[in-house]
């Protein structure tokens, strides 16, 4: 009976030493939210290969994004998610059928996760994780050709033979994963700032003109 008693307080000993910590993890219960400041780099060779062929202006990046999200915690498990955004534009004079044109290219890039994860290290001032995001995003594109900075009403609602200003959009809408590591610096009570290191791996998508044809034979 005693052997029994001290088996059964030794093995109550062990999981108070293990749980302990774990105790003390589930007592760190918040929620927070903020915004989001950051570099959207998407891969653009393909697609500025694509605008050279017809003498169109390439797109720069990496876009300077910005956006906001939010994030509860319970204990080293984080749910939440984000969403984030740039867009840029160039432009250049190019001749089509003897005729010169100012062509504009418009690019907004914009993409949305929910996100969960887990804290791998805490101190009162620092912490680390990782997450995951699951979610997906668009990259649009405007192009413009013109030959002057006017239109009359008439001809923005007709369309006249021999037009000489048209803008079309092309849409690459796509379901991703993005998983990251986040460095996180904790001022006070209320304030947190983070760096984090991502890379989005897009699973599926599909392009498409005007939000209405499917495209085919599209750059990667």
């Amino acid at each position: 009976m005693i052997k029994k008693l001290f088996f059964l307080f030794l093995l109550v000993l062990l999981f108070s030493d293990a749980a302990l910590p774990q105790w003390g993890l589930l007592r760190r219960i918040g929620a927070g939210g903020g915004i989001h400041l950051g570099i959207l780099n998407p891969s653009l060779s393909d697609l500025n290969n694509q605008f050279k062929k017809f003498d169109l202006p390439e797109i720069n990046s990496p876009l300077f994004g910005f956006g906001g999200g939010g994030n509860l915690s319970l204990g080293g498990l984080r749910l939440g998610g984000f969403g984030i955004g740039g867009s840029t534009e160039n432009e250049k004079i190019r001749m089509l059928y003897g005729t010169s044109y100012n062509s504009k290219v418009r690019v907004h890039y914009g993409i949305g996760f929910g996100t969960i994860g887990y804290e791998i290290y805490h101190t009162k001032k620092f912490s680390t994780n990782i997450d995951i995001g699951i979610g997906g995003g668009s990259f649009d594109i405007f192009i413009s050709d013109r030959t002057s900075d006017f239109n009359s009403w008439d001809e923005s609602l007709l369309i006249p033979a021999g037009i000489n200003n048209i803008t079309r959009k092309l849409s690459y809408s796509f379901f991703s994963l993005q998983p990251s590591i986040n460095f996180e610096y904790i001022y006070g009570n209320f304030l947190k700032l983070f760096i984090s290191g991502d890379y989005n791996f897009v699973m599926s998508g599909n392009w498409s003109k005007d939000d209405d044809l499917n495209l085919v034979n599209t750059p990667k």
